[in-house]
């Protein structure tokens, strides 16, 4: 006999074992009951939750040979039958791949035909958001008015997209993702039922990622199962998953608070080196955060954690100010975005931890810069002597210039000058400062700065107020002129190897892998 998935064997089969919907089940109780069935029903909600497994139910529940009844016996022929998917009266039509009219006009015209066995023909129409519009049209009519021995039952993951005229015409039932304690619960249950042994820290680790979704976690379950046999600890979770343990990010949080960006940047080592992705590594790191603020806001018990897990949280949320805790939850959240389409998705997480760091503490990123690195660095010329070309009146900067005028021509004979200057002021607006090119002065007498197609994410990091502002500064201070820039992108190439030597020197000297 072939292997059956827990999730399959562990299906609810009555509504006592559905998990996490009580107000679902009893309507649906009272309305059997109490003779008020609806001949039509929505049900909507994330998945896992079960939808499909509720829908089963009632058709059992419906066609039972000791019903209708709320508690069906899961012993009779009907009941056997609709449990293995054998019943010719449960027709379960998957909507994501029988979406278009064709299906829903052979539904029209088998519904007119009463059940063979049993009293009511229930049809489960599964991911219903799924079909065409002139689909939802041919069942419109049917659905408002169907066959008295026929029910329909309508399920989705996306209401919003399921038009108004066939919702308004079902009884809608709204299904919520299942509480973490409760999936924590039903997990443990099958796992002493089926004769492994799983930790409690690794079982609360699969009921969250789980995310509400009992099939979800059951699935991962199944998995952590075949990977590491019949003893499951958190370890295993972890490996498996690709995620990042509480240990790497219990680490981060504190370098973040001492300051250590060379901490900082051995940890993003570490957890790449060990298998994660810098995405997986990000999206870990905003729960920890969010964790940390729900602690400093007061609201630490709704987080639903293991209590040696809160206490540590607890201790560490004290080392940050809440300000702190929100800003790190802005960059990292950003960072992850920005991941999906930058090419070095390292980069962007190490950069958005030391801006953190900047924002924390700004003398910190010029302890961390290397000695050899200083030594480079020429020293800040003093201002009181005349710059060798006389300053121009201020009316002549606002007018348009070409791109050969004298000025811009200036700009670019003294262009390494700038951007060593913008080195001492911010060391993340010359890094994005250095991957773009001085292409001319626009009418405005903005000092015009293009980017390559693909490096936005630079434009974006130099068009932030500290950074532009640094540059501006900068260029008054080289040229005794004031400019603005204008930051663009435009299709002109430009040496690819610099921004790997940029982020070379940056970090040391060595290249990042």
């Amino acid at each position: 006999m072939s292997y059956l998935s827990l999730y399959r064997k562990w299906r609810s089969q009555d509504f006592d074992e559905l998990i996490g919907q009580k107000p679902i089940v009893q309507t649906l109780k009272n309305a059997i009951t109490n003779d008020r069935l609806a001949h039509a029903y929505l049900f909507s909600g994330p998945r896992g939750t079960g939808k499909t497994s509720t829908a089963r139910i009632l058709a059992k529940a419906l066609n039972c040979e000791k019903g209708p009844t709320p508690k069906p016996c899961n012993v009779c022929q009907n009941c056997v039958k609709i449990r293995d998917g054998h019943s010719v009266n449960v027709i379960e039509i998957d909507a994501a791949s029988n979406r278009g009219i064709d299906e829903i006009r052979e539904l029209r015209e088998r519904i007119r035909y009463a059940p063979v066995e049993g009293r009511y023909k229930v049809y489960i129409i599964d991911e219903v958001h799924m079909l065409t519009p002139e689909a939802f049209n041919a069942l419109l009519k049917t659905l408002e008015e169907p066959p008295s021995h026929t029910i329909f039952v309508l399920a989705t993951t996306e209401l919003q997209k399921v038009p108004l005229t066939i919702a308004s015409r079902c009884q809608r039932l709204d299904f919520g993702r299942i509480k973490l304690s409760e999936v924590e619960a039903h997990l443990k249950k099958m796992a002493e039922s089926e004769g492994f042994e799983i930790d409690d820290k690794a079982l609360n680790l699969v009921a969250r990622v789980g995310e509400g979704s009992m099939r979800d976690s059951i699935s991962l379950l199944d998995q952590l199962v075949a990977f590491s046999g019949h003893n499951i600890s958190y370890d295993d979770v972890v490996t498996l998953l690709g995620t990042a343990d509480e240990e790497l990010l219990f680490a981060f949080a504190d370098a973040m608070t001492a300051g250590d960006t060379a901490k900082l940047l051995q940890l993003v080592r570490d957890g790449l080196a060990e298998g994660r992705a810098a995405q997986q590594v990000t999206r870990d790191l905003v729960g920890h955060f969010r964790d940390l603020l729900h602690i400093k806001v007061g609201s630490g018990d709704s987080l639903e954690l293991l209590s040696d897990h809160l206490k540590r949280l607890e201790q560490q949320a004290a080392s940050f100010s809440l300000e702190l805790i929100k800003q790190a939850i802005q960059a990292l959240s950003r960072a992850e975005l920005d991941m999906k389409w930058h090419p070095h998705a390292r980069l962007v997480l190490e950069v958005a931890l030391l801006e953190l760091l900047q924002s924390k503490a700004p003398d910190i990123l010029a302890k961390a810069l290397p000695v050899q690195q200083k030594a480079t660095v020429p020293l800040p010329q003093p201002k009181t002597a005349p710059t060798p070309a006389p300053e121009p009146p201020r009316a002549v900067v606002s007018q348009s210039m070409p791109v050969g005028s004298d000025q811009f021509s200036q700009i670019k004979a003294v262009w390494s000058e700038v951007l060593e200057n913008v080195k001492k002021k911010s060391i993340f607006g010359y890094v994005s400062l250095h991957e773009g090119e001085p292409t001319g002065i626009d009418e405005k007498g903005r000092l015009v700065i293009a980017f390559r197609r693909g490096y936005a994410f630079h434009k974006e990091r130099l068009e932030e107020t500290r950074n532009k502002q640094a540059v501006e500064t900068a260029l008054q201070e080289t040229l005794g002129q004031k400019f603005l820039i204008e930051c663009v992108v435009s299709d002109g190439k430009k040496d690819e190897s610099l921004s790997a030597a940029t982020v070379a020197e940056f970090f040391g000297g060595k290249v990042l892998a």
